[in-house]
């Protein structure tokens, strides 16, 4: 038998947890997205996974960012996702859009003719 700390994770584990889903059904979660559990939430249903119940748990605790869920959960960005799109669309949690927008075309040559004067 393997030691436990050879363990591995594969692409199938994450195509088990999302149930072969690539994406989460809104688009608009993204890494930045701000996540809270919401208070009067009915309790997850029998069937709901441990990684469903650990990202609740993990937001009861306050809002965290899909990246930090991620992080203490150990599971790749792409999973908590759409991990999070089941618990939005079921009533368990809000989403906070984040608020990194794409910098404008004269923010980034402004800051490149700052680097260039360097």
């Amino acid at each position: 038998m393997n030691d436990p700390e050879d363990y591995r994770d594969t692409p199938l584990r994450s195509y088990v947890l999302t149930g072969g889903r690539a994406a989460p059904a809104d688009p608009g979660i993204g890494v930045d997205t701000l996540l809270k559990a919401m208070p009067n939430a009915a309790s997850l249903p029998m069937e709901a996974t441990p990684q469903l119940r650990a990202l609740l748990r993990l937001c009861n605790g306050g809002v965290l960012s899909v990246a930090e869920v991620s992080a203490h959960l150990e599971l790749p960005v792409s999973v908590v996702r759409i991990l999070a799109g089941d618990l939005i669309a079921s009533g368990h949690l809000h989403a906070h859009a984040g608020c990194f927008d794409e910098p404008s075309t004269d923010l980034l040559k402004e800051v490149l003719d700052g680097l260039r004067n360097l």
